[in-house]
């Protein structure tokens, strides 16, 4: 039953105009390329509920009018409308349409991101030679081709059996007990923190997160109304009695209080977490009751034996966020996650990942990507070609005076600036704008959190810095 005030807001329905629609699928490609359209449509939806661009009671297009106006499928529009129904951002009316329910509560000092000033450059698909396109397009002949002996039955909840059977199996080395039911897929690693973020927090609450961190995650917990309170990170540790200071801000005991770091070769650092730190993670999480969102999308391109706190912990208050797609292909979006087996029934979840998950195609292409024997040797020529292209990039960065903030562990980012006294120093916004005018995707530090660094740092990405670009671009840095 709605309350009172919600009901209230529905008996003067408002007109809802074009305006709002203004830019809305081309903002979420920028603030999230990794999220599927179904996706970017609740993310934009909420947005405006949250920052008044839709009041209380505005009547909202029908599925055909908004699926017209924006040039997508009326099932793309109809996935949207049932999560945000979910969401209890919009209500339904028989015979009339959806209506926005209600403005969430908002912080004063809460700052959501304005979406269109997000820069869209800097985590772009590399270059051909660093994918497995071949193998993602040879699975999807194979699957095309098995299309017509597909089971026409309802989709399962959390994904696809075949395919969370085989994530079981690969994870039972550290985790005996791992049952398939405590697998979900999700459409990449941002579909995978939408639903948790939804289905367990709500606008206003705050959550810890490792600072540097993903952009992209960065700007989905934000636009999502969420509140981000900064652990350090130092090394392969997190800043333990930061996490302390911030603990009591998180929402009140008996909701989710949750933690998002990562283990095997962060983004944007491109190191593990150590032992130590993990030990020291998990005893916070203990300490303060915290629900830990492990981000383990780049594992496979760890040549180190990285900590897993979902290992060490038992998978008792860790889930784990792991990719399926993340080294292969931009072809592909498909991601999972490891639950608690207090959690493999929620709810909650499930209606988030029937409206908000990957396809069945995207599912039975993972699957075959899984079984083929070609994938374990990609993924080494991949760590490979990965090594070399970091240690050129770094030699490239060190004769040109940048000191690199951390050694990396593996994948493809390299952290890296001009320390303090190597004069004269280009300011920040040169280097962007000489890294746009020479094609580099490069990010500044302050891109991925504000916690305080030795230096004020750089993101590469060795894949694409590999040619005379970077020479050029940091000889004009140099000697401008």
């Amino acid at each position: 039953m709605q309350s009172s005030r919600n009901a209230s807001a529905l008996h003067v329905p408002a007109t809802s105009g074009a305006g709002w629609m203004q830019g809305l699928m081309g903002e979420m490609d920028e603030a999230a390329p990794g999220l599927g359209l179904a996706q970017r449509l609740v993310v934009g939806v909420e947005l405006r509920v949250t920052d008044g661009r839709l009041a209380p009671g505005t009547k909202m297009p029908s599925v055909r009018a908004l699926a017209g106006k924006l040039g997508i499928s009326t099932f793309t529009v109809t996935e949207s409308y049932s999560a945000l129904r979910a969401r209890s951002v919009l209500a339904s009316r028989p015979g009339s349409g959806y209506y926005v329910l209600h403005r969430p509560a908002r912080l004063a000092d809460e700052v959501v991101p304005r979406i269109a000033d997000a820069s869209s450059g800097h985590d772009r698909p590399p270059p051909a030679e660093y994918r497995g396109d071949e193998l993602v397009r040879e699975a999807m002949r194979r699957v095309a081709r098995a299309a017509p002996d597909w089971d026409g039955g309802a989709r399962p909840s959390f994904g696809l059996p075949r395919l969370r059977e085989l994530i079981a199996a690969r994870h039972r080395a550290e985790l005996p007990g791992l049952a398939p039911q405590q697998v979900m897929t999700a459409a990449g690693s941002l579909g995978a923190a939408m639903c948790l973020l939804q289905a367990w927090t709500a606008p206003g609450d705050a959550v810890l997160l490792e600072s540097p961190a993903s952009r992209q995650l960065r700007n989905l917990v934000l636009t999502l109304g969420r509140r981000i309170l900064e652990v350090p990170r130092r090394g392969g540790c997190l800043d333990v009695a930061a996490l302390d200071g911030l603990a009591p801000l998180l929402p009140a005991e008996g909701r989710q209080r949750l933690l998002f770091l990562s283990t095997a070769v962060s983004n944007p650092l491109g190191i593990c977490m150590s032992l130590q730190g993990a030990h020291q993670a998990l005893q916070s999480a203990e300490r303060h009751d915290l629900c830990v969102i492990e981000l383990d999308t780049w594992r496979g391109l760890s040549p180190l034996q990285a900590p897993s706190l979902a290992a060490m912990d038992g998978l008792q208050r860790v889930v784990q966020v792991g990719g399926v797609s993340t080294t292969l292909s931009a072809k592909l979006r498909l991601a999972h996650v490891l639950l608690p087996q207090r959690w493999a029934d929620d709810p909650v979840l499930r209606c988030l990942h029937t409206t908000l998950g990957p396809s069945e195609f995207e599912e039975r292409v993972a699957c075959e990507v899984l079984c083929d024997a070609g994938y374990p040797r990609f993924l080494q020529k991949l760590n490979t070609a990965l090594k070399i292209a970091g240690e050129r990039t770094l030699s490239l960065l060190t004769g040109a005076g940048l000191q690199a903030l951390h050694a990396p562990d593996g994948g493809p980012f390299l952290c890296a600036g001009w320390p303090p006294g190597s004069e004269p120093r280009p300011t920040v916004d040169a280097v962007l704008q000489e890294a746009r005018k020479q094609g580099l995707p490069l990010a500044a530090a302050t891109d991925f959190g504000a916690a305080p660094q030795p230096l004020a740092w750089y993101r590469f990405n060795v894949t694409q810095c590999g040619d005379e670009r970077l020479v050029r671009f940091l000889a004009r840095m140099k000697n401008p």
